[in-house]
């Protein structure tokens, strides 16, 4: 069995049980169900919002805006990050700068990117854009100070310029990192997405969302929170597969199954 069906299976226990205390607790009264309908009122909501074509229309909308985001906020923090934790000096030029706007929270940019792009798909791909890539430059430059310094000695030893160093030995080293930041930064696209939404845009899961609750309808706030946890986790999952194939050169074992005495692992 592989690991990450095995791993999910490993996690259905919490799930259903959760989901029987979703369903018990507002249907003895426990909790007030009009705040919290039941799992099986917010499936039936969540089939009808399906069946009328509404549903799918939002979740294209969101994964849209989070995937173009992401890709932006990727394709420009990965190299400045490589370049920043390679290059001390560099670094120490924008560190106040990057401190400073690293604390800014996604929320933070709505006002200016209602300003500067009106209402649509622009501002809420500037936020997920300015949302995500600062957090994900910080963990690089931080991956990358962190590199095996024998690795570089070694390559330049051999005769390889600073480029081909970068390329064939910093580059690969860093993939785990690199990975590991690209998970971190599709969870904060989403957050940041969900957050424009509710104020940027006129279709998307957060406007739904935003819609549902000024219409009172928790059923449906409840089944859009529900779609934004499952499709996030479903790209996740596919970052994750992709991670692995990336990284195929990485030994079976790793760390936490050394630690863990229920965990088999074969002997090296």
């Amino acid at each position: 069995m592989k690991a990450g069906l095995k791993a999910t299976l490993a996690g259905l226990p919490a799930i259903v049980l959760v989901l029987a205390l979703w369903e018990l607790l507002p249907r003895i009264g426990i909790l007030d169900p009009v705040l919290l309908p039941t799992f099986s009122t917010v499936l039936v909501r969540l089939g009808r919002l399906a069946a009328t074509g509404e549903l799918a229309a939002h979740c294209l909308a969101s994964l849209l805006r989070v995937l173009v985001g992401f890709a932006a906020a990727a394709l420009v923090s990965i190299p400045l990050g490589i370049a920043l934790g390679l290059r001390p000096g560099l670094l120490n030029r924008v560190s106040p700068l990057l401190g400073i706007l690293r604390p800014i929270s996604p929320p933070a940019w709505i006002p200016l990117a209602i300003l500067w792009f009106g209402i649509g798909n622009r501002p809420a791909i500037f936020i997920n854009f300015a949302g995500t890539a600062s957090a994900m430059l910080v963990g690089l430059v931080s991956g990358a100070r962190a590199l095996d310094t024998r690795l570089v000695q070694a390559a330049l030893t051999l005769g390889a310029t600073r480029s081909q160093t970068v390329r064939w030995v910093a580059i690969p080293a860093m993939l785990p990192v690199i990975m590991a930041q690209l998970r971190i930064g599709l969870g904060l696209a989403w957050m940041a997405v969900i957050a424009a939404e509710m104020v940027a845009v006129r279709r998307g899961l957060g406007y739904m969302m935003v819609q549902a609750r000024n219409l009172f309808q928790t059923d449906t706030v409840l089944a859009g929170m529900a779609v934004v946890g499952l499709l996030g986790w479903t790209l996740d999952r596919l970052l994750l597969k992709a991670e692995r194939r990336v990284l195929c050169w990485r030994s079976d074992i790793e760390v936490h199954e050394l630690f863990d005495p229920a965990a088999s692992y074969k002997s090296v």
